[in-house]
């Protein structure tokens, strides 16, 4: 996969997306082309964990320049200091009401949810 930034006409990839944070000019980093989920995909999304999803978001992200192993490892690192087995349960409050439970993470906030994967893949691995 390849990635572009709001501000310039880049050309980078996965590895260097992560170890920037920021394009150089200051802009946010976007993929040049959203990966496609068949239905087939997206049941398998919604029947399995919230690690497996992890996993194969991770994958089909980084297009190659980490593997699948590598990204369940990360995964698995990312969520192991999280307080519930689900990691963000989904509770229904009412018959059209539910809360996503969002306050699981070590720190009890929602970023844990994008930078605990961040954290956990900078400390098992390197480009």
């Amino acid at each position: 996969m390849r990635y572009t930034s709001t501000r310039a006409d880049l050309d980078c990839g996965f590895s260097q997306v992560v170890a920037s944070g920021l394009a150089p000019e200051g802009g946010l980093y976007l993929p040049k082309e959203w990966p496609r989920l068949s239905s087939a995909d997206l049941a398998a999304l919604a029947s399995g964990s919230y690690g497996d999803t992890l996993q194969h978001v991770g994958t089909l992200f980084a297009d190659g320049e980490v593997s699948a192993d590598s990204w369940g490892r990360i995964a698995e690192k990312a969520l192991a200091g999280f307080r519930h087995p689900a990691i963000a349960p989904l509770n229904q409050l009412g018959p059209k009401q539910w809360l996503l439970e969002l306050y699981h993470g070590p720190t009890l906030s929602f970023k844990d949810y994008g930078l605990q994967p961040y954290r956990s893949f900078w400390q098992s691995y390197r480009p």
